[in-house]
């Protein structure tokens, strides 16, 4: 019997992960064993298979190969796409690009981490654009969100989609503040087949104007999220909580799962670029006074029938369906497994490009004091920061890295239910970045873990009384989850 692969699929293969199978319509890879692969390797339509004669585990791989629909009987002129043929990638495989296509902005938040009022990370030129697209399908990276700044403000962003669409790189999500969403925008975006996600930055009912300084900003913010909802694409928000309007989330998160966004996440804001500034330091809220609003407001989100799946800074997760809660902060991990487990699991498929060339961990670190050792694309191509720079070894920083180098971590008492903390936290208090997280440590050492459970069980067993969890595959939680860590 001859097997083919489906035209859906491609063999590729990655710096230390040679054995990969990328997916084009869910534009991810998955990686098997050597001997696993040799098998898929034949699957070309003319290699002839004796299947009797294979161990039950080969056989077994290769007929759920066949029920998943990776691979199907050759016909008589059957053959493997150019396209499909095995190719290696010089870099180490990486499925998301969280990519600022450009510093500057058209708004003036008082809260911007990136500095964007002063576009103090720049606006990349066309040409250095287009060379950051050839330097990602370069590397196998087939995916990106853009982000800025602004990202819609560039005259060139439809010839950057059309780059990203040459090049097969899926645009994932575009991350905005609204103002320029419009018909003609989606218009592009589906003459493209870009039916993409966006996330909005909105900071609470009758409280938008108020740190972008510019009147009617709440209503502009809105009428993008009901556009968007009528056009039928997929909305989060990103909600900063201060002491001015922290008393409006609850209506906030209403008012959004009105207009079909499908996630929020809500937090203080980093203390970097534009928030660390003099003239809003009083608005941030303590990290106490932030756990008493999260602790106040669950119990209020399932007696609203949990309206959206949301996230709580670090401190509460939960998706309407799923059969228990989360809290994020609390990634258990024993001694035993400290080697392997990495600090930050997100790390690990993903990476931020700046609009200086700079490339790190996390769109966060980018203005953070730790920023100037983190590779650039001036300075290096992308291949080589992919492949064995210190990017690398940031990401892949694991919970004995962190434990190893702090003693206050190996002798807490809550050492078992922490990973680390946020590597980004860390670089927003000092500059080691495998120090430790101030916020993770307080969350744990003022039992913090314990009153969230506490505020959140009996609304949620109340709430789970009226609708029933759904059983989900594990797909759409993977989905789930990624949707409120972006």
């Amino acid at each position: 019997m001859k097997y083919i692969l489906d035209r859906r699929y491609r063999l590729r293969g990655w710096h230390k992960l040679p054995t990969g199978l990328y997916d084009t319509q869910q534009h991810d890879a998955q990686f098997f064993s050597p001997e696993s692969y040799r098998l898929l390797l034949n699957c070309n339509g003319a290699y002839d298979f004796d299947t009797e004669p294979l161990p039950d585990k080969q056989r077994e791989f290769m007929e759920k190969l066949q029920a998943e629909g990776v691979i199907r009987p050759a016909g008589w002129l059957d053959y493997l796409l150019p396209e499909q043929q095995y190719k290696t990638y010089p870099a180490r495989y990486r499925r998301d690009a969280h990519w600022s296509i450009t510093g500057e902005c058209n708004l003036r938040c008082a809260h911007c981490f990136m500095s964007a009022p002063s576009g103090k990370h720049g606006n990349p030129s066309h040409e250095e654009i287009i060379r950051v697209a050839d330097m990602l399908a370069e590397c196998g990276v087939f995916r990106v969100g853009l982000t800025g700044g602004e990202p819609l403000i560039r005259s060139d962003l439809l010839q950057i989609l059309d780059a990203l669409r040459e090049r097969e790189i899926a645009l994932t999500i575009i991350y905005t503040n609204g103002w320029l969403v419009d018909e003609k925008l989606l218009d592009a975006l589906e003459e493209r087949k870009m039916h993409t996600n966006f996330q909005l930055s909105y900071d609470g009912v009758g409280w938008h104007d108020f740190l972008l300084w510019i009147p009617g900003a709440e209503e502009r913010t809105l009428k993008a999220l009901r556009l968007l909802n009528e056009r039928g694409y997929k909305t989060s928000v990103s909600m900063c909580i201060h002491r001015k309007n922290a008393h409006v989330l609850r209506g906030s998160v209403n008012l959004l799962a009105s207009l079909g966004v499908s996630s929020v996440k809500c937090g203080s804001m980093m203390e970097l670029g534009e928030w660390a500034k003099d003239e809003v330091k009083d608005l941030q809220l303590s990290h106490s006074e932030e756990q008493e609003i999260f602790e106040r407001y669950i119990p209020q989100y399932f007696d609203d029938d949990a309206p959206m799946t949301i996230m709580l800074g670090g401190a509460f997760m939960y998706s309407p369906g799923d059969d228990h809660f989360g809290i994020y902060n609390e990634r258990r991990c024993s001694e035993e497994d400290e080697a392997e487990a990495l600090s930050c699991g997100v790390l690990a498929h993903s990476f931020y490009i700046g609009a200086d060339g700079m490339i790190c961990p996390c769109m966060g670190m980018a203005d953070c004091s730790f920023a100037d050792r983190f590779p650039s694309l001036k300075e290096m191509s992308l291949s080589e920061i992919l492949k064995d720079s210190d990017l690398i070894k940031y990401e892949y920083a694991t919970v004995k890295d962190i434990r190893d180098r702090n003693e206050k971590c190996r002798r807490c008492r809550f050492v078992d239910r922490c990973t680390g903390g946020c590597r980004n936290s860390v670089l927003i208090t000092g500059d080691d970045y495998y120090g430790i997280d101030p916020y993770l440590c307080e969350f744990f050492e003022n039992g913090w873990d314990q009153r969230i459970r506490d505020a959140a069980q009996p609304a949620f067993e109340a709430y789970i009384k009226r609708n029933p969890p759904v059983k989900k595959d594990q797909t759409d939680k993977e989905a789930s989850a990624q949707e409120v860590l972006c």
